[in-house]
């Protein structure tokens, strides 16, 4: 276990030859992952710009990307969350800034929760990091604790190297920006990442997976079923983004509309929701 100015508490695992270090008071996200000495994500030490959003793999939830202006509507209700970037969206979650709380912590063994309490929200996430020598697992869950249906989306947003990746996917969201414009259509010449390639500078919602791994610098990353998009962003010099996620892109606003294909799951009080993630270095 080390100790770093300003970042808090960094918790390490080791197994074999890699080493994963945790930041539990940066949103409880794996900041970095190291094997035979290679550093193979974007760290706190690496240059990334000041701020949260820009290091590490950190939690979606309870929602992944843009929220515009912070303003949705589900089952009827118009419902409201913070405003959390500069361009007036509210993104990536509640839980990627905030501290959470360690239960159980070891060389290869690390779980932590945080409650969030925010707008419609009154959720628990929690994350299971199990490592071994050749790989990292992780199991992100939430649990609605209020006493309303909320409507909920997981993901991680990991940085990576740049460099040759491969994303299983025959479909992708329309639109020049994030934000999708409509119905998913069949991926593009310079979208399509079926073949591993270098990816053009891009900010893509995929989708129609025809598997469940990924491709990226140094690693492969797998994901259970219930992820069923992923988000490749290629346009920070050096770097590249590949975020296997359960809904997509303004996945609420989509959903709102009648969209079919959305990922965005309805969670009842009580009741949780969880996807799981393999990072496989051998």
């Amino acid at each position: 276990m080390a100790a770093r100015i300003g970042l808090g508490d960094v918790i390490e695992m080791t197994a074999g030859s890699a080493v994963v270090h945790i930041y539990p008071d940066q949103g409880g996200r794996l900041g970095q992952i190291v094997v035979d000495g290679d550093e193979l994500l974007r760290g706190p030490d690496s240059g990334a710009p000041l701020g949260w959003g820009y290091w590490g793999c950190y939690p979606l939830l309870p929602w992944c990307n843009r929220i515009p202006g912070g303003r949705f509507r589900f089952e009827g209700r118009d419902l409201e969350v913070p405003i959390s970037w500069s361009d007036g969206t509210a993104i990536h979650g509640l839980t990627a800034d905030v501290p959470w709380v360690v239960s159980e912590r070891s060389d290869e063994l690390v779980v932590e929760h945080v409650d969030v309490v925010t707008g419609p929200y009154r959720v628990r996430g929690s994350q299971r990091f199990a490592m071994t020598d050749t790989h990292l697992d992780l199991r992100l869950e939430v649990e609605n604790l209020g006493p309303d249906r909320v409507p909920v989306g997981l993901g991680v947003h990991p940085w990576f190297r740049a460099g040759i990746v491969a994303v299983p996917a025959t479909m992708c969201w329309p639109g020049d920006t994030p934000m999708p414009t409509g119905a998913p259509v069949p991926v593009g010449v310079d979208e399509d990442l079926r073949a591993p390639r270098v990816p053009l500078p891009m900010d893509r919602c995929y989708t129609g997976l025809t598997g469940d791994e990924a491709v990226v610098p140094g690693l492969r990353l797998s994901w259970s079923a219930e992820a069923t998009q992923v988000v490749v962003y290629s346009e920070a010099e050096g770097w590249v983004c590949v975020e296997p996620v359960t809904m997509a892109n303004d996945g609420f606003a989509l959903a709102d509309a009648g969209i079919e294909g959305t990922g965005v799951v309805g969670l009842d009080p009580g009741a949780t929701f969880g996807v799981s993630y393999r990072f496989a270095w051998a």
